[in-house]
């Protein structure tokens, strides 16, 4: 296999909680259902399968818009246990052709199979075997391409989604994304898709042709990246192992020890925002956070939060880490630091801007804001008022 040839296959199935559904109940292959939380009273399209997709139903409706678009949606609750258990069976599935993989929750997998010629034969064929495993195995249809890195083989997924097989060859990435919509391309958010739609732009070769100056001044500074993006630059490496296995982790030295809750509570605050900033810029959210208390008598105490839902914005964070801050506390002895851990880390759940609450719409635009803020200025520019005697 000759070392230029691109080796990065991406896995992709497409609608992952909707496909796991169908894989468990296949009556539900033939009928229009979409995936919900239970008990909101604002409860949203969190998946719709192919079939409800094709009546109109789109990720972030209002459960309530949806039924009564098609009364004979079915809505069913997240199975969050098919789910990882799907997660881990295409992971199993997967490290027998590849060392090293990235397995990222809800049906996401990439492999690096340079190297692995000499056992499989070309990557194409590995991929081709690939794909047809999970789906003999595991019911489970999908798309998958081969490409020479991570970010064109996942556009590559995402052009021939539900389900096929692509191979962008080295060297041929640039021409291959040029007519690709640019919705397709990461870092395309709601804000910059409503730049791009006033500016004419709708594929992704009209951003691969701006030079620097210009992108900087459609964009800012942040641009250059979206440009090399789009130009099919990625240099990033594979993160090795299953996704739901990785955190985010800060820890705080308290320059002496404390009792007052004031401060405690201002070092949670200022630790959650800088760990929710780190996830968001991986386009991630959380299910679960955990906090240790280190007492100075050489004790400790611990506590976690979870949601069935996901916490992505600074006040879901801070808020959830303070509750269990307290759920931990229950001692009248000084505290010496603390730990705090983000996990069971996924991909934010995808919204679509027509049927964004108006409140979860402003949250959003909000705290992208202030993350573009920090980003340019540095965490501490601006962070809660809470968390301003922290380090005082």
């Amino acid at each position: 296999m000759h070392e230029s040839e691109a080796s990065i296959v991406h896995v992709n199935i497409t609608d992952f909680a909707a496909a796991v559904a169908i894989a468990k109940q296949p009556r539900l292959a033939t009928r229009p259902f979409a995936i919900a939380l239970e008990g909101s009273a604002r409860r949203v399209v969190i998946t719709a399968s192919r079939k409800a997709w094709e009546e109109g139903i789109r990720v972030g409706m209002p459960v309530s818009t949806a039924q009564r678009m098609l009364p004979a949606l079915e809505v069913l609750p997240p199975d969050t246990q098919s789910a990882a258990k799907a997660d881990s069976a295409i992971a199993s599935l997967v490290a027998s052709y590849s060392p090293d993989i990235q397995c990222d929750k809800g049906g996401h997998v990439y492999l690096d199979m340079k190297g692995t010629g000499r056992l499989f034969g070309p990557v194409m064929d590995s991929a081709l075997k690939i794909r047809k495993e999970i789906r003999e195995q595991l019911g489970l249809e999908g798309a998958v391409a081969v490409a020479s890195n991570k970010l064109v083989a996942k556009i590559g997924t995402r052009a021939i989604r539900p389900c096929g097989l692509a191979h962008i060859r080295e060297g041929e990435e640039a021409s291959f994304l040029a007519s690709q919509d640019v919705g397709l391309l990461s870092g395309v958010g709601s804000a910059i898709a409503r730049l791009l739609e006033v500016a004419g732009i709708t594929q992704i070769g009209q951003i691969a042709a701006l030079d620097d100056n210009q992108i900087i001044a459609f964009l800012g500074r942040r641009g250059l990246a979206l440009r090399d993006a789009a130009r099919g630059l990625d240099t990033s490496s594979l993160q090795k192992g299953v996704m739901n296995k990785r955190f985010i982790l800060r820890k705080v030295n308290f320059s002496e020890p404390i009792l007052s809750l004031d401060e405690l509570k201002a070092a949670v605050f200022a630790s959650a925002e800088d760990a929710a900033l780190q996830m968001r810029m991986e386009s991630m959210g959380c299910q679960a956070v955990h906090i240790m208390l280190f007492w100075s008598d050489g004790r400790t105490s611990e506590a976690t939060r979870r949601t069935k839902g996901q916490w992505v914005y600074d006040h879901e964070i801070e808020t959830s880490l303070f509750q269990a801050a307290m759920q931990a506390m229950g001692r009248r002895v000084r505290l010496l630091a603390f730990t705090i851990k983000l996990f069971e880390l996924g991909p934010v759940f995808g919204q679509t801007d027509l049927f964004i609450p108006d409140v979860l719409q402003k949250q959003q635009s909000l705290q992208h804001s202030i993350d573009e803020v920090r980003q340019r200025f540095g965490p501490g520019i601006l962070t809660h008022a809470t968390a301003l005697c922290h380090g005082n």
